[in-house]
């Protein structure tokens, strides 16, 4: 061996030694979620006070897919706070008897409590048990300042200590002032009614992608700016003698950006512009003008769900000036928790055109619906229908009832 060689040889085993020092001052290894083979010399950590000290100060840590980690802080005040897809999930937590540790979500119903196991063979090495599921998880808490304890195995739907469970990212979904990138995909089947002769056998179906990638300015504030793209894959219009049938098209693009606030009672406010611009590609399907107006929203955030109202109004401002749009719309929506991710919800939309004689200028629909958020791989998503049953629609021709089917991934923001 030559002198050059030992020497390289030498300078890579020491990088390799430095870099193994500051692993091991920093990061936790975790095992999996079941019972090691190595180690069978588990006791018991018992002890209101015990509890505590091992909890409070501790951060979680879990690495997700995609480059997304999921951070859990324990204060020692009680309060808990866990980031992951860029948004902040609050909890509490508090030791019950003297051998549980329990978290309840801030925003979402439900308590999960575990007991824990130390490892006497393995100092540092905790077995932590779902007291409902029995679900074991292997976790090792290095340092003492930070604590921070870690694992590799990908958390499922329940979430725990170090993740976000499937109710807590459903609840957050429904806050309209949530942090979570989306891409949702709407799909509308609607049933047509009126006076026109054969109203009542057109139908319409189409598709809405809206994508929502919201910008923190500040706890409590974000900048969202959201395009809604619909695709018409088939619309029965009126026309001279009878209707006509339109095959795949390009709809009106209408977007919104808006300021959202919130605050620690729950109350969301928000506001902004809203727009629309004449992208139709069937004359038939669009306005063939620029839209633009106001926004303004306000919504109820509590730990049972949210319920809220946005309006818009929106005047046109520029293309086809042979006639006026003046057009008052919104959405009422609301959301209901359950467990394992479910919620019960709706969100129907409702506009009055001030320029329609009074037969035929209102539409509101009643809706109701349902939806599952659930965890594929580690990714968030939510799927959801809804029916609306149609009050209020012009005489002539106008929506009777619709059908509501939803996507929506959670997508990592790109800031």
């Amino acid at each position: 061996m030559t002198k050059q060689t030992m020497f390289l040889g030498l300078l890579v085993l020491g990088r390799a030694l430095k870099d193994l020092r500051v692993l091991l001052t920093v990061v936790l290894l975790a095992v999996s979620t079941t019972m090691p083979a190595y180690a069978d010399n588990w006791v018991s950590v018992t002890g209101a006070d015990r509890l505590h000290e091992l909890v409070a100060g501790t951060t979680a840590e879990i690495e997700l897919k995609d480059g997304v980690t999921a951070i859990g802080v324990y204060r020692a005040d009680g309060t808990a706070t866990m980031e992951a897809w860029g948004q902040t999930f609050l909890r509490t937590w508090e030791v019950i008897g003297d051998d549980q540790v329990c978290y309840s979500p801030v925003a979402a119903p439900g308590t999960e409590c575990f007991t824990f196991e130390e490892n006497l063979d393995a100092p540092g090495e905790y077995r932590i048990r779902h007291t409902e599921t029995g679900e074991m998880t292997v976790v090792r808490i290095i340092g003492t300042d930070p604590k921070i304890a870690s694992r590799d195995e990908v958390p499922d739907s329940d979430g725990g200590l170090g993740s976000p469970s499937v109710e807590e990212i459903a609840a957050q979904l429904s806050n309209p002032n949530n942090t979570m990138g989306t891409m949702s995909t709407q799909f509308d089947y609607i049933a047509f009614d009126g006076d026109l002769p054969g109203a009542s056998s057109q139908s319409g179906f189409r598709a809405i992608f809206q994508p929502s990638l919201p910008y923190s300015l500040r706890p409590g504030m974000n900048l969202f700016v959201r395009p809604a793209i619909p695709i018409i894959f088939s619309q029965d219009v009126p026309a001279a003698g009878g209707f006509d049938s339109k095959g795949i098209n390009l709809g009106d693009i209408s977007f919104d950006a808006s300021l959202a606030q919130g605050f620690p009672s729950g109350l969301v406010l928000i506001a902004g512009l809203v727009g629309t611009i004449p992208t139709a590609t069937d004359d038939a399907l669009g306005l063939n003008q620029w839209l633009l107006g106001p926004e303004v929203a306000i919504a109820k955030v509590q730990k049972w769900g949210v319920v809220g109202l946005l309006v818009t109004h929106q005047w046109d401002v520029a293309g086809d000036d042979s006639f006026s749009t003046s057009i008052t719309a919104g959405q009422y929506f609301y959301a209901i928790n359950l467990s394992n991710g479910w919620q019960i919800n709706g969100a129907p939309t409702f506009s009055y055109n001030h320029n329609a004689d009074s037969d035929n200028n209102f539409t509101f629909p009643l809706g109701v619906g349902v939806s599952k958020t659930t965890l594929i791989g580690v990714r968030p998503w939510k799927f959801g229908v809804q029916y609306w049953h149609y009050l209020a629609s012009p005489d002539l021709f106008g929506p009777d009832w619709q059908i509501r089917l939803s996507v929506s991934p959670v997508v990592k923001l790109p800031w």
